[in-house]
């Protein structure tokens, strides 16, 4: 007999997400470069104003480049390069049994392109896996979390040009000869069908260098494609055999009322999302898919050795991010990922993010439905404008929010959904990755920094940091 009551698995991973571009500053040490996130900069002027700029001209990027006068958070991040030890024991003690971070591409090969890796980037990965592991964690590794090597995208184009493929799976190489015996589950690109929301970050392409820009978009997401298949390739021939996910940033919509439109559209939309999940756990493209590609005029080059390793090298889990959910009219949104209507049944936070824990569920379950594949998920969080008083922060606002989420997600688990872990955002306060403010804070601990990098940089456990800790004490019975 099944037991319906079951709640989480005794080995379930309770932890926190990070990346490497968000946390660790030292963005000219050891040999590193700049990337593509080391350019989301402030005017320090008399508005003290945020410029966020991702879809990058050729002229606005070498102005970026060429800045000397703004402040760039992401470079600074929270001081991870230097505070880890501090970091990792503030988690320990929280009671984690994982961590998810990212490497730094630039850290790893500074132009990307080079033949051989720096040695002092790697030996900083030596370092903090070796103390993640100590800690009793186990490390969940991002290969590439928004941070290209900015050569990448001004020598190369991006990943359009097929000659970065072999560069990135040179990369990935050199870390899974590295850190596959102690790090055994991994992800090749962060969220990546989040190309209409991060496709700089994320792909490299420069908007005037584009004849077709959608159409260079995906050319450049099947050359994703095709790295994360060469992973998986190269990680079966080892012993320790290292599992390689895809991760999506959920993406999935409501249809805004029940008239047969807005139900039709909203599942043309919700195909547009699974698809980049399709091709990596399927092996193949959908052929809602190829239909669209036909009648938009979007031409991708996939040849039969491409279909052959795709289906040949499917990954191992889906990895997803989840902090709100979407809506869609047929009247009112286009094709665009990022065209979305109001629920007018949701709360919101001060960014506009809905507040829906059951729209968790609904992810959850619908990606186990259509995958029956292992599911981890690696992003989750509230962003809010905390008070840092009496040496703490009053956060029931976070606590609240996450607690109705690990309730919809334990409801899935007693579904039969095969979740590997949680890994909520942003354990210890660090960089947003959309706006670049500090003020937009996600975590359990508080880092004194303001938006312009002013601070002591000092640590500070907010009442959600006692509260997750009980959480993981009680493997969630404990909400």
């Amino acid at each position: 007999m099944y037991d319906l009551k079951k709640g989480f698995p005794k080995d379930f991973l309770w932890g926190g997400a990070t990346a490497a571009c968000q946390i660790e500053g030292a963005y000219d040490v050891d040999g590193r470069s700049l990337s593509t996130s080391d350019i989301h900069r402030y005017h320090i002027g008399v508005d003290r104003k945020l410029t966020v700029e991702d879809e990058h001209t050729a002229e606005s990027l070498q102005a970026a480049i060429n800045d000397t006068t703004s402040y760039f958070p992401k470079r600074q991040g929270n001081d991870f390069y230097h505070r880890y030890k501090e970091d990792i024991a503030l988690m320990k003690e929280m009671g984690f049994n994982s961590f998810r971070l990212s490497i730094a591409w630039p850290r790893i090969f500074p132009q990307g392109d080079e033949l051989e890796p720096n040695e002092a980037g790697l030996a900083f990965y030596d370092k903090v896996i070796d103390e993640i592991v100590k800690n009793g964690m186990e490390p969940i590794v991002t290969m590439l979390h928004y941070d290209i090597p900015l050569n990448i995208v001004t020598k190369y184009g991006g990943f359009k040009n097929k000659a970065v493929i072999e560069m990135m799976v040179r990369y990935g190489k050199v870390l899974l000869e590295r850190y596959a015996d102690r790090v055994r589950y991994w992800i090749p690109f962060n969220q990546i069908n989040l190309i209409q929301y991060c496709g700089f970050k994320s792909l490299g392409l420069v908007l005037d260098q584009s004849e077709n820009f959608e159409e260079d978009q995906y050319r450049a997401i099947h050359n994703q494609f095709l790295i994360n298949a060469k992973l998986k390739e190269i990680a079966k021939e080892m012993p320790k055999n290292p599992q390689i996910g895809i991760m999506l940033a959920d993406c999935t919509f409501y249809p805004h009322t029940c008239k047969p439109e807005d139900v039709s559209f909203a599942m043309t939309r919700n195909r547009m999302q699974y698809f980049f999940s399709d091709v990596a756990l399927r092996g193949s493209y959908p052929r809602p898919m190829l239909r669209w590609f036909s009648e938009n005029n979007i031409h991708i080059e996939i040849t039969e050795e491409d279909e052959l390793l795709l289906q040949e090298n499917p990954s191992d889990y889906l990895a997803f991010s989840y902090y709100y959910s979407r809506t869609v009219d047929a009247s009112k949104n286009s094709m665009d990922a990022a065209d979305i209507t109001d629920n007018p049944h949701l709360k919101a936070n001060d960014w506009g993010w809905t507040i829906d824990p059951l729209g968790f569920y609904n992810s959850m379950s619908q990606y186990w439905d259509r995958y029956q594949k292992p599911l981890m998920v690696t992003e989750n969080g509230f962003g809010y404008q905390d008070v840092f008083e009496d040496g703490t922060v009053h956060d029931d606002y976070r606590i609240d929010y996450l607690r109705e989420h690990i309730k919809t997600m334990k409801e899935a688990v007693k579904d039969g959904v095969e979740l590997l872990g949680y890994l909520p955002w942003g354990p210890i306060d660090l960089v947003s990755s959309g706006t670049a403010e500090m003020s937009k804070r996600y975590g359990f601990v508080y880092v004194d920094y303001n938006d312009l990098g002013e601070g002591t940089g000092n640590r500070y456990k907010k009442d959600s940091f006692h509260w997750y800790k009980k959480v993981i004490e009680s493997n969630g019975e404990e909400l």
